[in-house]
C-alpha cells in the first residue's frame, strides 16, 4: 500500500541502528568492499523473501524453498556445461520454479494439506534430489554465464543493487496496484470474507506460491552466477531467513498484514546481522541462535498487536452499542 506504515519506518530504524552499533565495534564493517561482498550475498534471499511475503500475506507458508533452489541450481550448471543458450537456461529454471510453487499451491489449496506440512514434504523429496542429482559430488568450473547480474557494476553501482531494486519495485507495484495484490491481501485477511466478495481464493493461493516459485527459479541463477559452483548444501539455510527477514519486516505469521518495503529492510537487517557476527568472529551457531530469537520475538509482537486491535474493536463496538442505546 502507498506510503510507510510505522511498523515500516520502525524496521528501517532497527536497520539504521544496527548499522551505527556494527560500523562501531568493527572498523572494516562500513569499508566499501564489506558492503558490496553483503549486497551480492542477500540477493538470492531478497527475491526469496518477496514471494515468501507474498505467501505470508495469504497466512501460508512455503519451508521448501531452499531445497527447490537447490533442485534448480543443479539443472542450470548442467545446463551450463552443456553449453545451452543463456536465455533458454534462464527460461528453464523460471519454468521449474514456477511448476514447484504450482505443486505446492495445489497441494494447499486443492488437497487441503496444511501448508507447513505439504511444503516440509516438498522440502525432503527435492533435498533427496539434490543429493540425488549431485552424486555427492559439487558442480564446479561453471563458466560465468550468469556472473554480470550479481558481481558486474553498471555506472560504478554494484549489479546486485539493480537486480534487488528493480524486482522489489515491480512487486510493489503489483501488490498496490493490481488486484491480484488486494486478492492476495483480502485472503489473509478474511478467507470468507473474500469469497463473498467474489475472490477466487483458490486460484489467488495458487498464483501466490507460482509467484515464490518462480523467483525461486530466478535466484538460482544468481546463485549460480555469484559461486560458479553448486554445493550440496545449497538453499539450506535459505527457508529460516527467508522467513525471518518478512516477519522482522513486519508481516503477520497469521496473514493480511505486511509489506514489500518492510521486507526489504528486514532482508538488509538480516544481511548486516550476519555480516557484523563474522566480522565480531562470532560463531555460526549464535547466528542460528540469534535468528530463532529474532523470530520468536518479532511473532510473539505480532500476538501482542492482533490482541491490542482485537481489544480495540471490541471497545469501538461496545461504545457504539451503548451510543445506540442512550439514542
Amino acid at each position: 500500500m502507498p506510503g510507510l506504515s510505522r511498523r515500516d519506518l520502525f524496521t528501517i530504524g532497527l536497520v539504521i541502528l544496527e548499522v551505527v552499533i556494527f560500523s562501531i565495534v568493527s572498523e572494516n564493517f562500513l569499508n566499501s568492499s564489506n558492503l558490496r561482498s553483503v549486497l551480492r550475498n542477500a540477493t538470492e534471499l531478497s527475491l526469496v523473501s518477496i514471494g515468501m511475503t507474498i505467501v505470508i500475506l495469504m497466512g501460508g507458508i512455503d519451508i521448501s524453498v531452499g531445497s527447490a533452489l537447490g533442485v534448480v541450481a543443479i539443472i542450470v550448471g548442467w545446463l551450463i556445461q552443456a553449453e545451452v543458450h543463456p536465455l533458454i537456461i534462464g527460461l528453464v529454471a523460471i519454468l521449474v520454479g514456477t511448476t514447484i510453487g504450482f505443486v505446492n499451491g495445489s497441494l494447499i489449496t486443492f488437497g487441503r494439506i496444511p501448508d507447513i506440512i505439504a511444503t516440509l514434504g516438498m522440502s525432503n523429496i527435492l533435498r533427496a534430489a539434490v543429493f540425488g542429482m549431485l552424486g555427492g559430488r559439487w558442480i564446479t568450473g561453471l563458466p560465468p554465464v550468469f556472473s554480470p547480474l550479481v558481481q558486474g557494476q553498471y555506472f560504478g553501482i554494484p549489479a546486485s543493487i539493480f537486480v534487488i531494486f528493480i524486482f522489489y519495485f515491480v512487486f510493489w507495484a503489483l501488490l498496490t496496484f493490481l488486484p491480484i495484490g488486494r486478492h492476495i491481501y483480502a485472503t489473509g485477511n478474511n478467507v470468507e470474507a473474500a469469497k463473498l466478495s467474489g475472490i477466487d481464493v483458490r486460484k489467488t493461493r495458487i498464483v501466490g506460491y507460482m509467484l515464490l516459485g518462480s523467483l525461486v527459479g530466478f535466484s538460482s541463477l544468481l546463485y549460480v552466477g555469484r559461486l560458479g559452483s553448486v554445493e550440496i548444501t545449497v538453499g539450506i539455510d535459505l527457508p529460516i531467513s527467508a522467513i525471518a527477514a518478512v516477519v522482522i519486516g513486519g508481516a503477520s505469521v497469521f496473514g493480511g498484514r505486511g509489506s514489500i518495503v518492510g521486507t526489504l529492510a528486514g532482508v538488509f537487517f538480516m544481511a548486516f546481522m550476519k555480516n557484523g557476527l563474522l566480522l565480531l568472529g562470532i560463531p555460526s551457531l549464535w547466528e542460528r541462535a540469534v535468528i530463532g530469537f529474532l523470530i520468536i520475538f518479532s511473532v510473539g509482537i505480532d500476538l501482542l498487536i492482533n490482541k491490542h486491535q482485537a481489544i480495540a474493536k471490541f471497545l469501538h463496538l461496545k461504545t457504539r452499542q451503548s451510543r445506540v442505546g442512550e439514542a
